[in-house]
């Protein structure tokens, strides 16, 4: 269950509020039992093991967070690349380190390579199938070979029913080709349709089908091409028509594009923030984020553990409402939830790139902040756990003091707050 800005403040509090009663619990517990003598050494192992795999996870996913938030701090906005100023039509991939330059590149597309489709006739999906029951086999012939499949068409057979028995079997051939059935929840109308998975003229692309025994392919309309294999049709720079039989064309100087839709305007391909690298990042910093407060707040039993995990949650609480409004927010367990259309919406409008690199270089701000709890645990990650080499203390009572090295260097109310 994904939650966002007032939701989602309220939902850290609540997790925030669990684990802080937690943490009082525990430390009563603990102070009010008896610590008695362990002589098992397989329990001091285990427990040191234990202890050695948090402080692996929590050292690995800090140290994956600090790089993140360096990273989002500056570098990552900073960073420029060739792209696509219409990216549902085209998008742009960059080879090498210095691509095309700072010119722009202008690109028509008059038309994308697009394979073979034949679609079947429409039929009313729930009225019973009419063609032959019992086996119905059925050939294709796709890139030269010819390849025989075959169905079984039941008694009480719906016309959906033998639509999909087709589709299932060529999927299942392997042969190049995607068959799926179309059905209009509306009109209750369903039609079969096989596409080539190639695209472009070439002859290899095209394939037939046919009866072999029974008439499924008649039946169902599956042999009528209804949009014939075409090449891509573009132009560069306003020069002339070129053609491509694949959609992915080499527009010079490492730059490369992939043609999705034809347009009626040209898409320009200039140098820009790569998104797509600030995207990658981001993704990593939720990520990293996710595995370190996870750990933290996943080890029930360690205090310093359940510290550190409501530490995290300090700086998601104090950050919340600015993370939502960049479509960061988190579900009931503490976790960080990415929201697509959101993100996308404070790149174009810059929200993204204040939230992240404004007061970097300060003490304050949500970068800084959480960069200075992640370099802290990567840098000792070991401070972060009660116990890491699996000591046993001998205590009964309060008549005898409490180990150092249960509290570590600070007060019990360093870690409780």
């Amino acid at each position: 269950m994904r939650i966002s800005g007032a939701q989602s403040s309220a939902g850290l509090n609540n997790l925030y509020n669990t684990l802080f009663q937690g943490k009082i619990s525990m430390h009563v517990s603990r102070l009010s039992r008896d610590f008695l003598p362990v002589n098992n050494a397989q329990n001091s192992k285990s427990l040191s093991m234990d202890s050695l795999q948090y402080i692996s996870d929590i050292k690995s996913a800090s140290s994956s967070l600090s790089a993140a938030l360096k990273d989002l701090s500056g570098p990552a906005f900073n960073q420029r690349s060739m792209v696509s100023s219409n990216p549902d039509a085209m998008t742009v991939n960059v080879s090498g380190n210095n691509p095309a330059g700072t010119r722009e590149i202008s690109v028509q597309i008059d038309q994308i390579a697009m394979g073979q489709l034949n679609e079947g006739s429409r039929m009313n999906s729930a009225d019973s199938y009419t063609g032959d029951r019992g086996v119905n086999r059925f050939e294709i012939t796709a890139g030269g070979k010819t390849t025989q499949l075959s169905i079984n068409v039941a008694a009480g057979d719906s016309n959906r029913d033998v639509q999909q028995k087709m589709a299932d079997a060529i999927n299942n051939a392997g042969i190049g080709l995607k068959a799926t059935v179309d059905t209009d929840s509306a009109t209750k109308v369903s039609m079969l349709r096989v596409e080539s998975n190639n695209v472009g003229t070439d002859e290899r692309n095209a394939f037939s089908i046919r009866d072999f025994t029974g008439n499924a392919v008649a039946r169902t309309g599956i042999n009528e091409v209804s949009r014939e294999r075409q090449d891509a049709i573009y132009r560069v720079n306003g020069g002339e028509a070129q053609i491509s039989r694949s959609n992915t064309v080499n527009l010079g100087n490492g730059v490369s594009a992939t043609f999705k839709a034809s347009t009626e305007q040209a898409v320009t391909v200039s140098r820009g923030k790569d998104i797509s690298h600030i995207r990658g990042v981001i993704e990593n910093m939720v990520r990293s984020y996710n595995s370190l407060f996870s750990a933290a707040a996943g080890n029930v039993n360690d205090f310093k553990a359940q510290s550190l995990a409501s530490r995290l949650m300090n700086v998601t609480i104090a950050y919340s409402r600015s993370l939502s409004d960049i479509g960061i927010s988190f579900d009931n367990d503490g976790k960080m939830t990415v929201d697509s259309n959101k993100l996308n919406q404070a790149f174009e409008n810059g929200r993204a790139e204040r939230f992240f690199t404004e007061n970097s270089g300060r003490n304050f701000g949500f970068t800084p902040t959480l960069s200075r709890l992640s370099d802290s645990v990567s840098g000792n990650p070991a401070s972060f756990v009660s116990n890491p080499i699996g000591q046993n203390f001998a205590y009964s009572g309060f008549g005898n003091p409490i180990p150092q090295s249960f509290f570590g260097s600070g007060s019990i109310l360093d870690y409780m707050f």
